[in-house]
């Protein structure tokens, strides 16, 4: 019999809907089947129960679901053998989330925390033949609302949908209960795998990597693992070992394991000489030593004994330090990774799809490629969502991605009941010891948002707080944020950073200077975009700015006739009380009133990306006193009007092409000194490298007018330093037609071995027009384009008599029109004379249906929006 663990699927879920006294009816009057992982809300889709929850205004037509109770159920079989291989458990990964969890009648224990592992012992409860596994799950809103009766009052959970705010009891993603960009979908279900696990003798139940001290010559790594032993592995075994392996170290260490039921801790030490480091996109490979840590029992001196558990864990070593202190400008936020200070660039990452199970590994494959396609360097993982699924860390370790860790609480003041800090001190400690193993998880953040609005936010004229409730309240953050979860944090992984709330300068304070800040001045302030270069903060963790999806994507979530802003059905989709009258507002002055839909959706694209290149331009070139740009957001929850550069589908808005522009290793930024440029001011270009060696490249400056002429030029070569931001030119060539000319500077590698006419490497681009969009002299055109394929890639050469502004491409194939297809650029300028390539993946893909994407090919541009033509 051998003694290794194993695992056992369980399989044909159903489930059924036990109505409470406030369920208004019944969705169901008998068992469906069942998804696992899943939710309630997912099987009663596939079951045809309900309508699509994300088209149309369906959202508002299903909330009664919450107020169901809801029985998850399966049936299972063992044999008499099959028991006696030792004992056995089940284990569930995600239970959403409260939950009594029954085996053949009997009352195995209850959940309440959607954010937790839970595991069961089965004895006493499984028996030979055929087991009867129930899953219960409460609604939320039944057991969280006795919770806030008690409390006797309403807490300030303001992106809680509700009148009585139950979100705060209730330890489930907060953005379930409703956001400002997501919907209220409240639901239960089993969300994470579940499975029969039999463990014979004993278990690796955890283990990570502690870097002791690193250097060019050497690393000391401190690696420990939590090992669990059953009675039976005391009764009857005699030796048992754990053991360390890496191959590429030719590294094997063994420390004898005591044969006593329970847990225990066994440490290794290794030396790795010469290491290769771990470093974050852009600075260097992300490399992971593959160690592999073995349980085995019954080793004896001539034999290795069998492997009855095996846990592999990859090994980034790194160093990274939060530096978060007083310094001549204020107080400086920023990281260092083993010893270079890195400016972090990236996104906020909600959660991606209202129901998570439907989140797959390629889609999370998808979004890395995206953000490391982007030059991205960080992500967010934002606190009103959930701790996101292991491969999703592992995703980032192997791209270098950089995570900035919410624990998950977001705008709103919490309790601290005995039951309610012991209910989150578990979910602490499941989780940083489940991430401490991550080289990418960078730094802790014990919520989003609260510190600015105890402050700024009104709560206690808002909520009608006395004076003595107010500070009761306070005393409860306290005791949540600044006690229990550093406490845990020093406990479990001292060396990472904690951060009690983000961010720490307030944008309502004027204080850029100190720390981190979320600046919402633009979109909820209502200030204009070039505000983004005058508030430029020492780290930037929120800003951003709201788009539409475009056309092809409205069409998978509202019918054509809800195209309209004032659609009730469009409303459901835009959860920002003023989004729609904004996306317009900040559009006059700068573009044409757009002439139709399809203008609108694509402007406030345009608008989007060229608003948010501000703010990333003036972030970059304030290096060293701003050290990070993280926008709101990378994603979409479901499909709707966001802030978003990737729509619910995948598709890339015109903010993800921006982005990656401006986060490109070298950077170009005009600047002017004067307001009036085009009269009597100046211009100024800067040059930003990320690069941790030095260049030489070429500066090439031209003025041209929109058919191409080329009004003056100027070139020079630089020497440009590592990690720097310098001016690197300033002036003002002559314009005589402000309307119809453009400046563009070209940043090109230098090597003196080229020969002469080798095209050389174009390293930034960056240009500077006179007047906004609205006065410009566009005229209405299409490029010519010349493809061909090469592998899985379509290459495309357009060009163009005149320039096309922001030329947005789009294709399709007619028998798959959800397919999403993601140039390499897009919303470009399309400058007159200018040969530009851009690259389509077509992996997988027929000749004939790449002549078919092509023949579909579509080109519009600024020009196109007036619909004078």
């Amino acid at each position: 019999m051998s003694a290794a663990c194993s695992e056992r699927a369980l399989t044909d879920w159903q489930l059924r809907q036990l109505p409470t006294a406030a369920t208004p009816f019944l969705r169901i009057q008998d068992a469906i089947a069942a998804t696992v992982p899943g939710c309630n809300f997912t099987d009663l889709l596939a079951a045809g129960a309900i309508a699509d929850p994300f088209f149309g205004a369906n959202e508002t037509q299903l909330q009664d679901i919450e107020l169901s109770d809801w029985l998850y159920q399966c049936q299972f079989d063992l044999s008499a053998a099959d028991l006696a291989q030792g004992q056995w458990f089940l284990q569930a990964d995600g239970l959403d989330t409260f939950c009594e969890v029954r085996l053949n009648g009997v009352l195995l224990g209850k959940t309440d925390n959607m954010f937790v592992p839970w595991s069961f012992a089965l004895a006493g409860a499984l028996r030979v033949g055929s087991n009867q596994l129930e899953l219960t799950f409460r609604s939320p809103i039944l057991r969280a609302r006795p919770l806030q009766q008690a409390a006797g009052l309403i807490y300030p959970a303001e992106n809680d949908k509700s009148d009585d705010k139950l979100s705060v009891f209730v330890r489930k993603a907060p953005c379930h209960f409703g956001w400002d960009w997501g919907p209220r979908f409240v639901s239960s279900g089993i969300w994470r795998p579940i499975s029969l696990q039999c463990v014979p003798h004993g278990k690796i139940i955890d283990s990570h990597a502690t870097v002791l001290s690193v250097s060019d010559v050497a690393a000391e790594l401190l690696i420990e693992a939590e090992v669990d032993l059953t009675t039976a592995a005391e009764l009857q075994l005699a030796e048992l070992q754990l053991e360390l392996t890496c191959d590429l170290l030719h590294c094997r260490q063994i420390v004898a394991v005591t044969p006593k039921a329970g847990s225990q801790t066994l440490q290794f030490k290794v030396q790795v000489d010469n290491p290769q480091l771990w470093w974050p996109a852009g600075f260097g490979e992300a490399f992971l030593y593959p160690f592999v840590l073995t349980l085995r029992a019954g080793v004896t001196p001539t034999a290795a004994g069998e492997a009855i558990d095996v846990q592999p864990l990859p090994v980034g070593i790194r160093q990274i330090e939060v530096i978060n202190e007083p310094d001549a400008d204020g107080v400086c936020f920023y990281l260092k990774v083993n010893g270079v200070p890195v400016f972090c660039k990236g996104a906020n990452y909600i959660p991606a799809d209202a129901f998570p199970a439907r989140i797959s590994k390629a889609r999370l494959e998808a979004e890395f490629a995206a953000v490391t396609a982007a030059g991205m360097n960080m992500l967010r993982v934002w606190g009103g969502g959930y701790y996101q699924d292991e491969y999703f860390y592992q995703l980032a370790d192997q791209h270098g991605i950089l995570i900035w860790q919410d624990f998950m609480f977001a705008c709103s003041l919490y309790p601290a009941t005995p039951e309610f800090l012991h209910n989150v001190e578990r979910e602490a400690r499941a989780n940083i010891r489940r991430l401490r193993r991550h080289p990418s998880v960078a730094l802790w953040c014990g919520n989003n948002e609260v510190d600015m609005a105890i402050s700024w936010w009104d709560w206690p004229a808002k909520f009608g707080y006395s004076d003595l409730q107010w500070q009761q309240l306070k005393q409860d953050y306290h005791r949540l944020f600044g006690e229990l979860l550093p406490t845990l944090m020093q406990q479990l992984d001292p060396t990472s950073f904690y951060l009690r709330s983000s961010p720490q300068g307030f944008w309502e304070d004027n204080a850029d200077h100190i720390g981190n800040q979320h600046y919402w001045g633009v979109w909820h302030g209502e200030a204009p975009f070039s505000e983004f270069a005058r508030r430029v903060p020492r780290f930037m963790t929120e800003y951003g700015f709201q788009s539409f999806p475009l056309p092809q994507s409205f069409d998978r979530f509202l019918a054509p006739a809800d195209w309209d802003l004032q659609a009730d059905a469009f409303k459901v989709h835009q959860k920002h009380p003023r989004g729609n009258q904004l996306i317009r507002s900040y559009m006059q002055g700068e573009y044409a009133p757009p002439a139709d839909f399809k203008a609108l959706t694509y402007l406030s694209q345009v608008q989007q990306a060229q608003g948010m290149r501000q703010a990333f331009e003036a972030h970059r070139k304030a290096m060293p006193f701003c050290m990070g740009t993280l926008y709101w957001q990378l994603n979409d929850t479901w499909p709707a009007a966001s802030w978003s550069g990737i729509d619910y589908f995948g598709q890339w808005k015109a903010l993800h092409y921006q982005a990656k522009r401006s986060f490109a290793p070298q950077l170009l930024v005009f600047s002017a000194s004067d307001s009036a440029v085009d009269d009597a001011g100046s211009l100024q270009l800067q040059l930003v490298s990320d690069s941790r060696a030095p260049l030489t490249a070429t500066l090439q400056l031209q003025l041209l007018d929109f058919d191409g002429q080329v009004l003056w030029q100027q070139q020079q070569q630089l020497q440009v330093q590592q990690l720097s931001s310098e001016t690197i030119w300033q002036g003002q060539p002559q314009v005589v037609a402000p309307a119809r000319s453009v400046l563009q500077a070209r940043l090109l590698s230098w090597q003196p071995s080229e020969q002469e006419g080798a095209e050389q490497q174009l390293l930034a681009e960056q240009l500077w027009y006179f007047v906004p969009p609205l006065a410009q002299q566009l005229t209405v055109g299409a490029p010519e384009i010349q493809w061909q394929r090469q592998g899985n890639q379509l290459q495309l050469t357009l060009h163009s008599k005149a320039l096309l502004r922001q030329l947005w491409l789009a294709v399709a194939l007619a028998d798959e029109p959800a397919l999403v297809w993601n140039f390499s650029d897009n919303f470009f300028d399309l400058l007159p004379g200018q040969a530009r390539s851009v690259t389509l993946d077509v992996a997988g893909r027929t000749d004939a249906q790449c002549q078919q994407l092509m023949a579909s090919l579509s080109c519009y541009s600024i020009a196109d929006t007036t619909g004078t033509h």
